[in-house]
């Protein structure tokens, strides 16, 4: 009997120690989950309008392909623009589903809608899930997003629009556009600017880059220890009931699946969140014929087309120009991943 009081001891302080343990796995799951989770004031405020670019434009309701309701702007193509889709053969215009980044909503992709819209392709600008006025209060790395872009491409059908398709994202809003095209036979070539692979590729670049102070880079590696790592994806899951197979979610799953549709990728030259290498490896991955690569001379990650508006312009024009059919052609269809 005198040996049960340290025997108890010892069990006790090891059931202190895996709760503590428990506790501080919930508690940096819950932060961590937290940077995709709840209200975050700079996905929902609008930055610009149409009428800041000269473009016509109608506000539009939609929903993804999972049911979320979403918010867009239509921006009709200009008559007399002369693109292809102002001939005399009357040949319908090429429609562009434009998905941004994080920490943006529609208004950040307005400056890109405006040279296309002026060279006679439609643009349909949305607002991702939980962005802008769309409906949702959380977010994922792009894959969810897909199904933003896939109900993107069901409206424009529903609307009449007999043109082709191109999905067309920035960053995160790349990832997904990437994934849109791997489930939808209906999306006829990508546009992915800025597009990361993984988001722990992100958190490691961003935790390396030596502009980041030291405090926030200690918690950027202590966020990225196996077991803290993975906490954040149980504590998703836990407060979303969506679970995220990190394989899966990858932008370069996404590449690899896409067999037929053209892709243009577009990186930054300086852009340390997803570097050019980013870019090249999927490039070299996409198992299509028709796969190009821009990299935008001394741009960083949210400045591929600030940096070198002339040049970004000409290289996307000129790939939809080549790349994308100009004529009406039934709808293929579309088959969205379960969630």
């Amino acid at each position: 009997m005198r040996h049960r009081g340290p025997a108890l001891k010892l069990l006790a302080g090891l059931a202190i120690l895996v709760a503590a343990a428990g506790a501080l796995l919930g508690i940096g799951g819950y932060v961590g989950s937290s940077f995709a989770i709840g209200s975050h004031p700079q996905w929902r405020t609008t930055t610009a309008s149409p009428k800041d670019y000269a473009l016509e434009s109608e506000r539009v309701d939609l929903q993804s392909a999972d049911g979320v309701a979403l918010a867009a702007w239509w921006l009709p193509s200009h008559s007399d623009a002369g693109g292809y889709g102002q001939t005399a053969f009357a040949l319908p215009p090429t429609n562009v589903v434009m998905a941004h980044g994080r920490d943006e909503n529609r208004s950040g992709m307005l400056s890109r809608a405006a040279f296309l819209v002026r060279r006679g392709y439609n643009v349909l600008d949305l607002d991702l899930r939980a962005h802008g006025e769309s409906g949702g209060d959380y977010m994922t790395p792009g894959y969810l997003e897909a199904l933003d872009i896939l109900g993107g491409v069901a409206y424009l059908r529903r609307r009449g629009e007999r043109g082709a398709v191109v999905a067309f994202g920035y960053s995160y809003g790349a990832v997904a556009a990437l994934h849109a095209a791997a489930q939808c036979d209906d999306v006829d070539a990508v546009v992915a600017d800025s597009a990361f692979i993984t988001p722990g590729d992100v958190l490691s670049n961003v935790a390396r880059h030596e502009g980041i102070p030291l405090a926030e880079k200690i918690a950027l590696w202590i966020a990225q220890l196996p077991l803290l790592d993975r906490s954040t994806d149980w504590m998703f899951r836990l407060r979303t009931g969506v679970k995220l197979d990190r394989d899966r979610i990858s932008a370069m799953a996404a590449v690899k699946r896409i067999r037929a549709q053209p892709i243009l990728f577009i990186a930054g030259q300086n852009d340390w969140l997803a570097p050019p290498g980013n870019a090249r490896r999927m490039l070299e991955a996409a198992p299509v014929d028709r796969k190009y690569l821009l990299i935008v001379p001394g741009a960083g990650h949210s400045t591929t087309f600030r940096a070198a508006p002339e040049l970004y312009t000409s290289e996307v024009l000129q790939f939809l120009a080549h790349n994308v059919p100009r004529q009406a052609r039934p709808q293929r269809g579309c088959t969205p991943e379960a969630r």
